[in-house]
């Protein structure tokens, strides 16, 4: 046991962790958390399920440039952007998905461009509550899908390997080389039932 008498400066190092956790708890109930601006009126969505209010229906992201979806060589990732009918500084955003796991955040600028505002690389929860130390004001938050846990059947669903048989001039079928033919998307599309954004509440004027 350490002596404070004895010690006099061992009795100010066994106040600093409780002055810190006092400093802490009054913060947490002093800053409270905004309404959910997504909700706002004039807010708008890319697929207006995603910012329904609901968790019962389910919005989808969409693919961006369609015409790179049927090129073995690519994975263009999809999108969905929730636009703000003004600037807020947002200082969370809350993704409610079954099967979201890599994506990024951009935030829109002043300048009309997106900046990375957060880089998730692996994912298995259901909610997912990101925050950030220092607000992203903007008006236009985008989230960008790099994987997801149905890409794989995905994959299976629209990737077939099929021979390409000729026809000869004389009519018979000759056959040919097997080849990898492209269905459809080789990515599947996040499942997104509500993406909220939240700044800090404001004190009213007393």
């Amino acid at each position: 046991m350490i002596d404070t008498k004895q010690n006099p400066r061992a009795r100010y190092e066994l106040f600093i962790p409780i002055l810190v956790l006092i400093f802490i708890l009054a913060c947490a109930v002093g800053q409270q958390w905004s309404e959910n601006y997504s909700l706002i009126y004039g807010s708008r969505s890319s697929d207006p399920l995603i910012i329904d209010g609901s968790y019962k229906t389910i919005g989808q992201t969409q693919f961006a440039n369609m015409s790179r979806i049927y090129n073995l060589d690519t994975h263009p990732p999809s999108e969905a952007v929730v636009l703000l009918p003004e600037e807020k500084k947002i200082f969370r955003v809350v993704i409610h998905s079954t099967n979201l796991e890599e994506f990024k955040l951009l935030a829109r600028n002043k300048d009309g461009n997106w900046e990375e505002i957060h880089d998730q690389r692996s994912n298995k929860d259901k909610i997912i509550d990101i925050r950030f130390k220092s607000p992203a004001t903007t008006d236009a938050i985008k989230l960008v899908v790099h994987k997801t846990s149905d890409d794989a059947a995905q994959k299976r669903k629209n990737l077939k390997i099929e021979r390409e048989n000729r026809v000869a001039p004389d009519g018979t079928v000759r056959r040919g080389q097997m080849v990898y033919k492209v269905l459809g998307p080789l990515k599947a599309t996040a499942k997104i039932s509500e993406m909220e954004l939240y700044g800090f509440a404001e004190t009213p004027i007393k």
